[in-house]
């Protein structure tokens, strides 16, 4: 019988396997506004030009600032506008899915399943997050963006993975991601959250979708309340955004919604008025 591998043995595969996987660099548009924005005195004007540098991309966001979403009183019709109108950390959000959906929406890792149901997701981070109050909107509309950003990664680099996620959607919560683990030695959540932060984003947003199966993390004190709060949402956002689809039920509910609901301090007609309210949203 063949010895254990010691548990440093085991680390050194898992972590081969997660290196192996392509990770795209942080695109250098995201880089200079990520720098621009983190400067002590940010300077709208000079965010305002790297935006408009790019004019495909300064386009898409005049369209999504004079969305619905935003219910503006009067039409955006300048990159100016929109910083002045919705806010410099509502743009950032605004242009970091822009950013991904440009690098990853293409070839092998285009998903049409995948950016309907991360878009609706954004939008519902977005609102549900404010409305509950347990982080900024811009926190949970990147949040929703990148909860599932591992899936295509995963797509593009292991062949079998679409197989691999067909048996995987008949799971919920950690079981979802064990049964990645057993076919490919590491999982979606993880391979997210390395992207996500070697991109440089919130380490809040990193925590949450390293854990966004795990629903013990929603009990357990020494999680951020932020990442706790975002946790609890996103099973509210999928409930909605499973309603949308016609799908019967809501696995991820099934398995953790009670602790969600428990978490957000919402009674069962408030969870279903709150998921009735995301649903506006898309």
């Amino acid at each position: 019988m063949a010895a254990t591998p010691p548990r440093s043995t085991e680390a050194a595969v898992v972590s081969s396997i997660i290196a192996s996987v392509y990770i795209p660099p942080r695109p250098a548009l995201l880089l200079a506004l990520q720098r621009e924005i983190g400067h002590l005195d940010p300077q709208l004007k000079r965010i305002a030009q790297l935006i408009s540098r790019d004019v495909a991309m300064a386009g898409k966001l005049l369209q999504a600032a004079n969305s619905a979403s935003f219910a503006l009183p009067r039409q955006i019709d300048s990159v100016d506008d929109a910083l002045a109108m919705i806010g410099m950390n509502q743009c950032s959000a605004i242009m970091t899915g822009l950013i991904t959906r440009t690098l990853m929406g293409n070839g092998r890792m285009m998903m049409a399943r995948f950016w309907d149901v991360s878009e609706k997701r954004a939008k519902g981070m977005a609102f549900l997050a404010a409305r509950t109050r347990v982080a900024p909107s811009e926190l949970g509309h990147t949040f929703g963006l990148f909860c599932d950003i591992g899936i295509p990664l995963m797509k593009a680099h292991f062949p079998t993975y679409l197989q691999t996620l067909s048996v995987a959607n008949l799971a919920a919560g950690t079981a979802f991601i064990e049964i990645e683990q057993q076919r490919h030695g590491t999982d979606h959540a993880v391979v997210g959250a390395t992207l996500a932060e070697q991109w440089g984003i919130d380490a809040d947003i990193v925590a949450t979708i390293r854990r966004h199966h795990d629903y013990d993390a929603l009990y357990d004190e020494s999680v951020p309340a932020t990442v706790r709060g975002l946790l609890a949402s996103n099973l509210v956002v999928e409930k909605a955004i499973q309603e949308v689809r016609g799908e019967a039920a809501s696995l991820e509910w099934q398995a953790g919604g009670e602790i969600a609901a428990d978490a957000l301090c919402m009674t069962a007609q408030e969870v279903e008025t709150a998921c009735q309210e995301v649903k506006r949203q898309f």
